[in-house]
Protein backbone atom coordinates (compact mmCIF):
# COMPACT_ATOMS: atom_id res chain seq x y z
CA UNK A 1 0.00 0.00 0.00
CA UNK A 2 2.94 2.48 0.70
CA UNK A 3 4.00 1.80 -2.67
CA UNK A 4 0.85 2.36 -4.48
CA UNK A 5 0.38 5.23 -2.13
CA UNK A 6 3.71 6.64 -3.46
CA UNK A 7 3.17 6.21 -7.20
CA UNK A 8 -0.40 7.74 -6.61
CA UNK A 9 0.69 10.69 -4.75
CA UNK A 10 2.06 12.51 -7.79
CA UNK A 11 -0.21 11.54 -10.11
CA UNK A 12 -2.64 13.81 -7.70
CA UNK A 13 0.17 16.83 -7.54
CA UNK A 14 0.24 17.05 -11.39
CA UNK A 15 -3.10 17.27 -12.08
CA UNK A 16 -3.45 19.89 -9.01
CA UNK A 17 -1.02 21.71 -10.31
CA UNK A 18 -3.14 21.48 -13.91
CA UNK A 19 -5.57 22.75 -12.92
CA UNK A 20 -4.64 25.60 -10.63
CA UNK A 21 -3.01 26.86 -13.93
CA UNK A 22 -6.28 26.52 -15.86
CA UNK A 23 -7.56 28.51 -13.46
CA UNK A 24 -5.13 31.44 -13.45
CA UNK A 25 -5.00 31.34 -16.93
CA UNK A 26 -8.75 31.70 -17.77
CA UNK A 27 -8.52 34.74 -14.86
CA UNK A 28 -6.18 36.06 -17.12
CA UNK A 29 -8.46 35.68 -19.83
CA UNK A 30 -11.80 37.21 -17.81
CA UNK A 31 -9.65 39.62 -16.64
CA UNK A 32 -8.31 40.87 -20.10
CA UNK A 33 -11.35 40.73 -21.67
CA UNK A 34 -13.44 43.11 -18.97
CA UNK A 35 -10.60 45.73 -19.92
CA UNK A 36 -11.08 45.41 -23.74
CA UNK A 37 -14.75 46.24 -22.73
CA UNK A 38 -13.98 48.65 -20.21
CA UNK A 39 -11.89 50.66 -22.76
CA UNK A 40 -14.39 49.81 -25.68
CA UNK A 41 -17.10 51.47 -23.59
CA UNK A 42 -14.87 54.79 -22.73
CA UNK A 43 -13.83 55.06 -26.07
CA UNK A 44 -17.36 54.71 -27.77
CA UNK A 45 -18.44 57.44 -25.40
CA UNK A 46 -16.22 59.92 -26.09
CA UNK A 47 -16.67 59.46 -29.26
CA UNK A 48 -20.35 59.84 -29.13
CA UNK A 49 -19.80 62.81 -26.25
CA UNK A 50 -17.57 65.05 -29.17
CA UNK A 51 -19.59 64.54 -32.50
CA UNK A 52 -21.25 67.42 -31.66
CA UNK A 53 -19.00 70.54 -32.66
CA UNK A 54 -20.05 72.74 -29.62
CA UNK A 55 -18.60 70.17 -27.09
CA UNK A 56 -15.95 70.18 -29.33
CA UNK A 57 -15.13 73.81 -28.89
CA UNK A 58 -16.36 73.34 -25.12
CA UNK A 59 -12.91 71.28 -24.30
CA UNK A 60 -11.26 73.12 -26.41
CA UNK A 61 -12.21 76.45 -24.46
CA UNK A 62 -11.64 74.00 -21.25
CA UNK A 63 -7.96 72.98 -21.65
CA UNK A 64 -7.39 76.47 -22.90
CA UNK A 65 -7.85 78.43 -19.89
CA UNK A 66 -7.30 75.27 -17.34
CA UNK A 67 -3.57 75.99 -18.86
CA UNK A 68 -3.71 79.57 -18.06
CA UNK A 69 -4.92 79.23 -14.37
CA UNK A 70 -1.74 76.09 -14.48
CA UNK A 71 0.86 79.15 -15.95
CA UNK A 72 -0.65 80.96 -12.62
CA UNK A 73 1.19 79.29 -10.57
CA UNK A 74 4.95 79.42 -12.48
CA UNK A 75 4.49 83.12 -12.40
CA UNK A 76 6.64 85.10 -10.13
CA UNK A 77 9.61 83.47 -10.30
CA UNK A 78 12.54 86.62 -11.31
CA UNK A 79 14.74 85.64 -13.31
CA UNK A 80 13.63 84.81 -17.08
CA UNK A 81 16.49 82.00 -17.03
CA UNK A 82 14.67 79.84 -14.45
CA UNK A 83 12.37 76.56 -14.92
CA UNK A 84 9.57 77.74 -13.53
CA UNK A 85 9.57 80.99 -15.80
CA UNK A 86 10.04 79.22 -18.83
CA UNK A 87 6.89 77.19 -18.19
CA UNK A 88 4.57 79.76 -17.43
CA UNK A 89 5.90 81.08 -21.31
CA UNK A 90 5.38 77.76 -22.70
CA UNK A 91 1.89 77.31 -20.89
CA UNK A 92 0.82 80.54 -22.20
CA UNK A 93 2.41 80.14 -25.40
CA UNK A 94 0.06 76.51 -25.66
CA UNK A 95 -3.31 78.62 -24.33
CA UNK A 96 -2.72 80.74 -27.82
CA UNK A 97 -2.35 78.67 -30.18
CA UNK A 98 -5.33 76.76 -28.74
CA UNK A 99 -7.30 80.21 -28.86
CA UNK A 100 -6.21 80.36 -32.85
CA UNK A 101 -7.46 76.87 -33.27
CA UNK A 102 -10.97 77.59 -31.86
CA UNK A 103 -10.57 80.74 -34.41
CA UNK A 104 -10.82 78.10 -37.55
CA UNK A 105 -13.72 76.39 -35.73
CA UNK A 106 -15.52 79.29 -36.32
CA UNK A 107 -15.43 79.29 -40.09
CA UNK A 108 -18.23 76.40 -39.69
CA UNK A 109 -20.70 78.30 -37.95
CA UNK A 110 -22.21 80.84 -40.25
CA UNK A 111 -23.86 77.75 -42.29
CA UNK A 112 -25.22 76.81 -39.47
CA UNK A 113 -26.07 80.11 -38.69
CA UNK A 114 -27.72 80.93 -41.48
CA UNK A 115 -29.10 77.49 -41.46
CA UNK A 116 -31.21 78.84 -38.02
CA UNK A 117 -33.07 81.83 -39.18
CA UNK A 118 -36.86 80.78 -39.90
CA UNK A 119 -37.64 82.39 -43.01
CA UNK A 120 -40.80 80.71 -43.17
CA UNK A 121 -42.86 82.63 -40.77
CA UNK A 122 -43.58 86.11 -40.78
CA UNK A 123 -42.22 89.09 -38.49
CA UNK A 124 -45.57 90.42 -38.21
CA UNK A 125 -47.37 86.92 -37.39
CA UNK A 126 -44.96 85.16 -35.14
CA UNK A 127 -45.25 85.65 -31.08
CA UNK A 128 -42.45 87.43 -29.13
CA UNK A 129 -40.51 84.34 -28.75
CA UNK A 130 -39.77 83.63 -32.81
CA UNK A 131 -39.10 86.95 -32.63
CA UNK A 132 -35.80 87.08 -30.58
CA UNK A 133 -35.03 83.45 -32.09
CA UNK A 134 -34.60 85.18 -35.26
CA UNK A 135 -32.65 88.77 -33.79
CA UNK A 136 -30.45 86.03 -32.18
CA UNK A 137 -29.77 83.98 -35.10
CA UNK A 138 -29.00 87.06 -37.42
CA UNK A 139 -26.43 87.74 -34.44
CA UNK A 140 -24.86 85.14 -35.40
CA UNK A 141 -24.68 85.62 -39.13
CA UNK A 142 -22.94 89.15 -38.02
CA UNK A 143 -20.54 87.46 -35.71
CA UNK A 144 -18.82 85.06 -37.74
CA UNK A 145 -17.77 86.96 -40.79
CA UNK A 146 -16.48 89.24 -38.81
CA UNK A 147 -14.69 86.47 -36.61
CA UNK A 148 -13.14 84.86 -39.28
CA UNK A 149 -12.00 88.45 -40.92
CA UNK A 150 -10.35 89.48 -37.93
CA UNK A 151 -8.87 85.62 -38.21
CA UNK A 152 -7.19 86.48 -41.65
CA UNK A 153 -6.24 90.05 -40.84
CA UNK A 154 -4.06 88.68 -37.88
CA UNK A 155 -2.57 85.53 -40.00
CA UNK A 156 -2.23 86.79 -43.19
CA UNK A 157 -1.15 90.24 -42.76
CA UNK A 158 0.75 91.02 -45.71
CA UNK A 159 -2.68 90.69 -47.76
CA UNK A 160 -4.22 94.18 -48.17
CA UNK A 161 -7.85 93.51 -47.02
CA UNK A 162 -8.54 97.37 -46.57
CA UNK A 163 -6.77 100.49 -46.03
CA UNK A 164 -7.65 102.28 -43.21
CA UNK A 165 -6.93 106.10 -42.25
CA UNK A 166 -4.69 106.10 -39.02
CA UNK A 167 -1.79 109.37 -38.00
CA UNK A 168 1.34 108.46 -39.72
CA UNK A 169 4.62 109.87 -38.21
CA UNK A 170 7.18 111.18 -40.91
CA UNK A 171 10.40 112.31 -40.70
CA UNK A 172 11.77 115.51 -42.21
CA UNK A 173 14.23 114.83 -44.96
CA UNK A 174 16.62 117.34 -43.74
CA UNK A 175 16.13 116.31 -40.19
CA UNK A 176 15.68 120.09 -39.39
CA UNK A 177 12.90 121.33 -37.12
CA UNK A 178 10.35 122.98 -39.36
CA UNK A 179 8.80 126.56 -37.91
CA UNK A 180 5.20 124.37 -36.97
CA UNK A 181 7.11 121.76 -34.99
CA UNK A 182 9.78 122.27 -33.32
CA UNK A 183 10.12 118.53 -33.04
CA UNK A 184 11.95 116.55 -36.32
CA UNK A 185 8.97 114.46 -37.16
CA UNK A 186 5.64 115.50 -38.11
CA UNK A 187 2.51 113.88 -37.20
CA UNK A 188 -0.24 113.84 -40.12
CA UNK A 189 -3.48 111.39 -41.31
CA UNK A 190 -2.88 109.58 -44.37
CA UNK A 191 -4.02 106.18 -45.91
CA UNK A 192 -1.63 103.54 -44.22
CA UNK A 193 -2.72 99.66 -43.95
CA UNK A 194 -2.44 98.56 -40.64
CA UNK A 195 -3.77 94.90 -40.21
CA UNK A 196 -3.08 94.23 -36.40
CA UNK A 197 -5.08 97.74 -36.12
CA UNK A 198 -7.77 96.27 -38.65
CA UNK A 199 -8.10 93.18 -37.03
CA UNK A 200 -8.30 94.62 -33.58
CA UNK A 201 -11.44 97.02 -34.69
CA UNK A 202 -12.96 93.74 -36.57
CA UNK A 203 -12.74 91.81 -33.57
CA UNK A 204 -14.22 94.71 -31.47
CA UNK A 205 -17.24 94.45 -33.60
CA UNK A 206 -17.79 90.75 -33.66
CA UNK A 207 -18.02 90.74 -30.06
CA UNK A 208 -20.59 93.88 -29.69
CA UNK A 209 -22.64 91.22 -31.54
CA UNK A 210 -21.84 88.32 -29.41
CA UNK A 211 -22.66 91.07 -26.21
CA UNK A 212 -26.09 91.39 -28.19
CA UNK A 213 -26.66 87.24 -28.43
CA UNK A 214 -25.42 86.89 -25.07
CA UNK A 215 -28.12 89.82 -23.18
CA UNK A 216 -31.12 88.09 -25.81
CA UNK A 217 -30.05 84.19 -24.44
CA UNK A 218 -30.48 85.91 -20.80
CA UNK A 219 -34.04 86.73 -21.74
CA UNK A 220 -34.54 83.78 -23.55
CA UNK A 221 -33.90 81.41 -20.58
CA UNK A 222 -36.29 84.01 -18.46
CA UNK A 223 -38.76 83.37 -20.46
CA UNK A 224 -38.53 79.80 -20.84
CA UNK A 225 -38.53 79.75 -16.87
CA UNK A 226 -41.54 81.54 -16.69
CA UNK A 227 -43.50 79.24 -18.98
CA UNK A 228 -42.58 75.94 -17.00
CA UNK A 229 -43.17 77.84 -14.13
CA UNK A 230 -47.04 78.72 -15.49
CA UNK A 231 -47.24 75.01 -16.81
CA UNK A 232 -46.22 73.56 -12.96
CA UNK A 233 -49.35 76.17 -11.59
CA UNK A 234 -51.80 74.31 -14.04
CA UNK A 235 -53.91 70.99 -12.70
CA UNK A 236 -54.44 68.04 -14.89
CA UNK A 237 -53.08 67.36 -18.27
CA UNK A 238 -51.41 70.47 -19.43
CA UNK A 239 -51.12 70.77 -23.45
CA UNK A 240 -49.88 74.76 -23.28
CA UNK A 241 -46.42 73.13 -22.87
CA UNK A 242 -45.93 73.51 -26.23
CA UNK A 243 -45.19 77.27 -25.59
CA UNK A 244 -42.58 76.07 -23.85
CA UNK A 245 -41.04 74.41 -26.76
CA UNK A 246 -41.57 77.44 -28.57
CA UNK A 247 -38.96 79.31 -26.32
CA UNK A 248 -36.49 76.58 -25.98
CA UNK A 249 -36.15 75.70 -29.72
CA UNK A 250 -35.08 79.24 -31.04
CA UNK A 251 -31.31 78.93 -30.97
CA UNK A 252 -29.29 76.32 -32.44
CA UNK A 253 -27.75 75.68 -28.96
CA UNK A 254 -31.01 74.75 -26.72
CA UNK A 255 -31.72 71.23 -26.80
CA UNK A 256 -34.94 70.12 -27.80
CA UNK A 257 -37.37 69.23 -25.16
CA UNK A 258 -40.69 66.61 -25.15
CA UNK A 259 -43.49 68.28 -24.01
CA UNK A 260 -43.48 69.17 -20.44
CA UNK A 261 -46.19 67.39 -18.49
CA UNK A 262 -46.75 68.03 -14.84
CA UNK A 263 -46.46 64.64 -13.27
CA UNK A 264 -43.07 64.05 -15.51
CA UNK A 265 -41.11 66.14 -12.63
CA UNK A 266 -37.61 64.79 -13.58
CA UNK A 267 -38.04 66.82 -17.17
CA UNK A 268 -39.53 69.95 -15.77
CA UNK A 269 -36.39 69.81 -12.76
CA UNK A 270 -33.59 68.96 -15.85
CA UNK A 271 -34.90 72.09 -18.02
CA UNK A 272 -34.86 74.12 -14.73
CA UNK A 273 -31.72 73.26 -14.02
CA UNK A 274 -30.15 73.76 -17.65
CA UNK A 275 -31.68 77.11 -18.20
CA UNK A 276 -30.44 78.03 -14.64
CA UNK A 277 -26.43 76.99 -16.08
CA UNK A 278 -27.48 78.64 -19.12
CA UNK A 279 -27.96 82.13 -17.67
CA UNK A 280 -25.46 81.29 -14.95
CA UNK A 281 -22.65 80.88 -18.20
CA UNK A 282 -24.09 84.46 -19.79
CA UNK A 283 -23.04 86.12 -16.53
CA UNK A 284 -19.63 84.82 -16.81
CA UNK A 285 -19.31 85.84 -19.85
CA UNK A 286 -20.85 89.52 -19.99
CA UNK A 287 -17.85 91.21 -18.60
CA UNK A 288 -15.35 89.75 -21.05
CA UNK A 289 -17.83 90.05 -24.01
CA UNK A 290 -17.85 93.94 -22.98
CA UNK A 291 -14.14 93.88 -22.48
CA UNK A 292 -13.47 92.86 -25.79
CA UNK A 293 -16.08 94.87 -27.29
CA UNK A 294 -14.84 98.38 -26.11
CA UNK A 295 -12.27 100.52 -29.20
CA UNK A 296 -8.55 100.09 -27.73
CA UNK A 297 -9.38 96.51 -25.88
CA UNK A 298 -6.08 95.42 -26.70
CA UNK A 299 -3.86 98.52 -26.39
CA UNK A 300 -6.16 99.83 -23.43
CA UNK A 301 -7.83 97.02 -22.05
CA UNK A 302 -11.26 97.37 -19.42
CA UNK A 303 -10.17 94.86 -17.26
CA UNK A 304 -7.14 92.64 -16.36
CA UNK A 305 -6.00 89.52 -18.69
CA UNK A 306 -6.07 87.37 -15.03
CA UNK A 307 -9.76 88.50 -14.35
CA UNK A 308 -10.85 88.19 -17.95
CA UNK A 309 -9.24 84.54 -18.09
CA UNK A 310 -10.92 83.43 -14.99
CA UNK A 311 -14.42 84.17 -15.32
CA UNK A 312 -13.65 82.59 -18.66
CA UNK A 313 -12.44 79.16 -16.88
CA UNK A 314 -15.55 79.10 -14.75
CA UNK A 315 -17.26 79.16 -17.63
CA UNK A 316 -15.83 76.42 -19.28
CA UNK A 317 -15.68 74.60 -16.23
CA UNK A 318 -19.58 74.92 -16.28
CA UNK A 319 -20.41 74.51 -19.87
CA UNK A 320 -18.47 71.27 -19.67
CA UNK A 321 -20.43 70.05 -17.02
CA UNK A 322 -23.66 70.98 -18.72
CA UNK A 323 -22.31 69.07 -22.05
CA UNK A 324 -21.71 66.09 -19.77
CA UNK A 325 -24.95 66.55 -18.13
CA UNK A 326 -27.08 66.64 -21.63
CA UNK A 327 -25.23 64.17 -22.94
CA UNK A 328 -25.98 61.51 -19.90
CA UNK A 329 -29.44 62.73 -20.28
CA UNK A 330 -29.97 61.68 -24.15
CA UNK A 331 -28.48 57.85 -22.92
Amino acid sequence: MSGNAGKMRPIFDGSHTEIIGTRNSDKKIVSSTAYRKLLKSILSSYVQFIQTPSRQDSILKTVQYSLWLLSTFYRGSGSKHKLPHRVAESLTKLQGEISWARYLLRFFGLPAAINDVDLKSSWATGNNSNRLGRVMSWTMIAYYPLENLAYLLWKAPGIRWLPIVSPVSIQNPDGAASCRTPEKTRITSAYHYSSAQLASKTSAWSCRFWLTWIVLDIVRCTLALRKIQEISEISGTVKPASAVNDVLQQTESVEKVEPLQQKDGYKETTTVRTEHMRILRNILYVLPAINWSLPDWDTQPWLSGDLVNGLCWLESMVGLYQGILDYQKNL
